[in-house]
């Protein structure tokens, strides 16, 4: 069978807010899509990180549902409301000031955001108990959340698999832990710095996977991944101008563009990273694969030596096809959406929004907009871009090239 050959692993990045628009890819490409085109295009890996890590968890846990839960997944996202997440008020900012500073006060605020609704979400949305009967039954070879722990700075790789053993990688900085995956993990990987408060899982404490996670689609592949469909969150980088103009630069230099652009460089841009070091391996590997046999037997001794088990790897990758920074912006300037927004944290959205409409190419603003109605057009933009590649994507599912 296809899915034994060559078997496919689903690969969520982090992005706070946008991870809606991975709501929107799975519902259309297992939700419409892989129904047609039989087992084969069912995954049975899933590898989340950060916002990802929630998602993969929902979709893996419904795996025997005819949609993957995708359905149930966007209700919930669609059931998030700013007030709800944002509750800092005016007599908190002395508060968080004093968090910031390293001095906090007990009771006080530890981030920008609350995170109780996520943590709702988190544990209303997923059916823990059937992730684990599908993954005991075998009917997925496994599921991974990463997270970066606190005192080392490790990556560690939650991993809930049926097999005996984890598998190990080289990079002495991550970690691979065994274990039955619960809401704690997800959070824990979810915990984006400053943003949501650190978790505590099994007394050690946990922020965000995507801050040492080097190598997102990594546990794929250690897990036997033939096929990686990778979800990214961030539209193909604009041109890079030789000068910049002074105000450009002044707004640039602002600490909201900066953690913008951090929260960027953290969450996004290493799974583009990787997937060109995948590709250059399966182009490395193709070319050996016209070397002759007497050549390549001490070629695949070497490899072996060096820790091997190489093998090609089909990928594919979506992304958004529009601006998600300006998407946010134009939500945030609708009526329904501005009489949600009070105190500090409302005024500082507007801030936001009004900097990203007015030019400034900041990000922060479409990783904290968690809302309905962002999550509604970040869904809506996910299944339009699924629907655009279709033909290639369904021969990505159907059957390894």
């Amino acid at each position: 069978m296809i899915a034994e050959q060559a078997p496919l692993a689903v690969v969520l990045s982090g992005g706070g807010a946008r991870g809606a628009y991975e709501v929107g890819v799975l519902r259309h490409v297992f939700g419409v899509l892989a129904p047609k085109l039989g087992p084969g295009a069912m995954p049975r890996i899933f590898c989340g990180t950060s916002v990802g890590a929630i998602n993969a968890c929902a979709i893996a846990a419904s795996i025997d549902d005819e949609d993957l839960g995708t359905q149930r997944l966007r209700e919930r996202w669609l059931g998030l409301r700013l007030d709800d997440v944002f509750k800092l008020g005016w007599s908190d900012l002395a508060g968080l000031v004093r968090w910031l500073l390293g001095a906090p006060q007990a009771g006080g605020p530890e981030s920008l955001l609350d995170a109780s609704p996520l943590a709702d979400l988190v544990r209303s949305a997923i059916p823990w108990h059937q992730l684990h009967e599908v993954v005991t039954a075998g009917r997925l070879l496994g599921v991974t959340v990463s997270a970066t722990d606190i005192e080392s700075g490790h990556t560690v790789v939650f991993l809930e698999s049926a097999r005996r053993s984890a598998p190990h990688g080289s990079d002495g900085a991550v970690d691979w832990t065994e274990t039955r995956l619960t809401p704690q993990h997800a959070l824990a990987s979810a915990a984006i710095p400053i943003v949501f408060p650190t978790v505590r899982v099994a007394g050690r404490l946990y922020s965000d996977g995507s801050l040492r996670q080097n190598t997102p689609i990594a546990p794929a592949l250690r897990l036997g991944a033939g096929r990686v469909l990778v979800v990214g969150l961030r539209t193909h980088g604009a041109r890079r101008h030789a000068r910049q103009r002074i105000d450009d630069q002044q707004s640039f230099s602002s600490p909201i563009y900066l953690f913008g652009k951090l929260l960027n460089a953290l969450l996004l841009d290493r799974v583009e990273s990787d997937l060109a070091n995948l590709r250059q391996v399966n182009a490395a590997l193709a070319a050996l694969g016209s070397v002759s046999l007497t050549t390549m037997q001490p070629i695949s001794a070497a490899l072996q030596a060096a820790g091997g088990g190489l093998r090609p790897v089909q990928d594919f990758f979506i992304r958004p096809s529009q601006d998600l920074g300006l998407l946010a912006a134009d939500v945030l300037q609708r009526p329904v959406v501005r009489g949600r927004l009070a105190g500090p944290a409302g005024y500082m959205l507007r801030r936001l929004g009004e900097a990203t409409a007015g030019g400034d190419p900041s990000d922060l603003l479409s990783y904290l907009l968690f809302d309905a109605e962002y999550a509604h057009d970040l869904i809506a933009l996910g299944e339009s871009d699924a629907r655009a590649c279709e033909d290639s994507l369904a021969a990505f599912l159907q059957e390894p090239g």
